[in-house]
């Protein structure tokens, strides 16, 4: 199983590993891994590779996670089991996400603190982003107060951290859970972003460290997409 270095450390740019298996000659599989994969509406990292033995680069496109291994997709090939590579993240596309992603924690703790209001789906890349939620009303006026809200809330910078809880716990506090298709079953061992006195949300993803690093919400358009389900785009200035 492939180590992710970034749930422990996600301003991680550079980590050492040992290539553990390498398909169709560009598909690489390492020991341990600083790359986050495509998942959970978040775009993946991307990068290069530098093998240590002769410090040829080998560029990264594409992450995914197939069952417990991370795979990394490199334009480039010649890689072999054993190498041992000094990966190096695109750290101002991996910062950027990690803005993104703990925009749209504040968002929908918004949403849900103050409207009841949970998540349905999301998509974050660069330089944008899209959060679905279950409002049963069209209230276009009560979006932008609550992207208002959420804005306050950032400019107040309070810390980002993680910690582990189990399954049971989770179980227990409705809080919790801002996403309205829930956490899969087969998790047992939850890892909690912390947004200190503000919000806790499961998560796997990046995050950055204090709100203040964020910038500000600006919405670019919100839409109707029928029953229960609004959209809201935006981008962070």
């Amino acid at each position: 199983m492939t180590k992710a270095l970034y749930l422990e450390d996600m301003y991680l740019k550079e980590f050492e590993a040992v290539v553990e298996s390498v398909s169709e000659e560009k598909f690489i599989v390492l020991d341990q891994t600083a790359f986050y994969p495509k998942s959970g509406g978040v775009d993946n990292d991307s990068g290069i590779f530098r093998r240590l033995s002769d410090n040829k680069e080998f560029k990264v496109i594409f992450a995914r996670k197939i069952e417990n291994e991370i795979s990394h997709e490199v334009e480039e090939l010649g890689l072999e089991v054993g190498d041992k590579i000094l990966g190096i993240l695109d750290w101002n596309r991996r910062f950027e996400l990690m803005r993104y992603h703990t925009a749209a924690h504040v968002l929908s703790g918004v949403f849900f603190n103050e409207g009841n209001v949970k998540v349905t789906g999301n998509n974050l890349v660069l330089g944008k982003g899209r959060i679905d939620f279950n409002f049963p009303n069209f209230e276009r006026d009560l979006v932008e107060k609550f992207v208002e809200r959420s804005n306050e809330i950032i400019q107040s910078d309070l810390n980002v951290e993680s910690h582990y809880i189990t399954r049971d716990e989770l179980e227990q506090d409705a809080s919790l859970m801002k996403l309205n298709m829930g956490l899969p079953k087969n998790i047992k061992h939850v890892r909690i972003v912390d947004i200190k006195t503000f919000d806790k949300q499961p998560d796997g993803g990046c995050h950055v460290s204090h709100l203040g690093e964020i910038g500000k919400i600006q919405i670019q358009k919100i839409q109707n997409k029928g029953k229960n389900n609004r959209r809201l785009y935006f981008e962070l200035i």
